[in-house]
């Protein structure tokens, strides 16, 4: 048997035996097949291999009632609230220990705060001493911080570009 050199239609001849072919190439391939020997031997080879499988038998009835029913679960209120203070508690730790070995050097507040800034570039404040509305005027104050300039920085122009003499136009006559 001689093979045919059309390869698009070779390897198409599977899905036009199962009728997954477009109704475009499917017309295309079968006026091959009408036309080639090789090819229609090839489809009969395949066709027979197909019907000389063995399909297992699936049960999809069966298989669905297997599966165990989802359930959901559900987050009680108390438990959130728990998670939210343990958070809360793991924090607070963490706060007092950077608190305890910063202060544990035998300097001044002062001192560790300003350590701590140069170092991890925190910025400490010491709240302890603020009034209410001392606080409330830090908090507000705060609050009008912008993170962006205001304005758009200006262009900025490399010395060499401006000590250059400006190009002579072509309408120029000196």
């Amino acid at each position: 048997m001689n093979d045919c050199d059309n390869i698009e239609v070779r390897e198409a001849l599977p899905e036009l035996m199962l009728g997954a072919l477009p109704e475009a190439e499917r017309v295309r391939v079968q006026q091959h097949l009408d036309a080639c020997d090789d090819c229609s031997a090839e489809l009969a080879i395949i066709r027979a291999v197909r019907a000389s499988a063995v399909m297992p038998a699936v049960n999809v009835e069966r298989i669905v009632a297997a599966i165990p029913p989802y359930r959901r679960k559900r987050t009680s209120m108390r438990r959130v609230y728990l998670e939210l203070a343990a958070a809360c508690l793991i924090g607070a730790v963490g706060i007092s220990t950077f608190a305890l070995h910063n202060s544990g050097h035998g300097a001044t507040p002062a001192a560790n705060s300003a350590a701590a800034v140069a170092s991890q570039g925190l910025a400490l404040v010491n709240t302890s001493d603020l009034s209410d509305d001392g606080l409330a005027q830090l908090t507000r104050d705060l609050d009008k911080l912008q993170a962006m300039p205001t304005v758009d920085p200006e262009s900025v122009t490399p010395a060499a570009l401006e000590d250059a003499p400006e190009p002579a136009s072509a309408g120029d006559s000196a």
